[in-house]
């Protein structure tokens, strides 16, 4: 296993100093991914998560290989759209549990619809994030 971490190091050295190549200055929003997953990768191998490290790996190979600046967008946008649909079908039970009037079933779709719009809010976060770095 030892031989196996330190050929992923190698390997994850190797892609970290390629990084700058990542994208062009056009593909800002790549480069801010390809960025990210670096620094994932180096925690997973200060943890010692060989499969952490082998998927992440992956990940910056895919981003090194096929990022567009709006690969990232669409990815932010479909994220957006099913955390929406996810609170739409949330506000939904809660909706008919309401309707029925069962207290402990409407406490626990209120919480369970309270957690899906604070992921909802994070994405949207994210993607209007995503859109000023574009504009800068």
């Amino acid at each position: 296993m030892n031989k196996y971490v330190v050929k992923v190091g190698i390997m994850t050295l190797l892609a970290g100093m390629a990084l700058p190549a990542v994208a062009s200055a056009d593909e800002v929003l790549c480069q801010h991914k390809a960025e990210e997953i670096q620094q994932q990768l180096e925690h997973a191998q200060g943890q010692g998560n060989p499969h952490r490290v082998q998927g992440l790996g992956r990940a910056l190979e895919a981003v090194e290989n096929d990022c567009t600046n709006e690969s990232v967008l669409n990815e932010a946008t479909d994220e957006v759209e099913a955390h929406l649909a996810e609170v739409r079908e949330r506000q939904a039970d809660f909706e008919d549990a309401l309707s029925r009037g069962d207290e402990d079933d409407i406490r626990k779709r209120r919480v369970k619809l309270e957690e899906a719009t604070l992921e909802l809010e994070e994405h949207t976060r994210q993607l209007n994030a995503l859109h000023g770095q574009l504009s800068q």
